[in-house]
């Protein structure tokens, strides 16, 4: 049975996820950290200033490869079940039709025409 390929998209979202968490919550704290008065005093962090400068451009960047992500996901996935839906039509067209007068196998729909009691 073959393996099942990796989603490039899901391991980009996961990474990007991660890191737009990380981001978010740096910044949460960061505007906390300048609420409280005792803590406004004190000398601010690298990442402090870091997240002051680069904080909003650091989320939006990262919500828009959240985005193009999730539709590649969702596209790349779409695209993988149209090849199997393909390939089992395929497969499925190769098969030898039963004779006309045999009953239908378990699994598979009557044939239109026939109306059930």
């Amino acid at each position: 049975m073959k393996r099942k390929r990796v989603n490039p998209f899901s391991v980009l979202l996961g990474i990007v996820g991660i890191a737009f968490t990380l981001t978010a919550a740096c910044f949460c704290l960061f505007v906390l950290r300048g609420i409280r008065p005792e803590t406004s005093r004190a000398e601010p962090h690298l990442l402090e200033r870091m997240i002051d400068r680069w904080g909003t451009t650091a989320l939006v960047v990262e919500l828009g490869l959240l985005a193009v992500a999730t539709f590649g996901s969702i596209a790349y996935d779409e695209l993988g079940h149209d090849q199997i839906r393909r390939r089992l039509r395929d497969e499925r067209e190769e098969q030898p039709r039963p004779p006309a007068g045999a009953p239908p196998a378990a699994g598979e729909p009557e044939s239109a025409g026939e109306a059930r009691p």
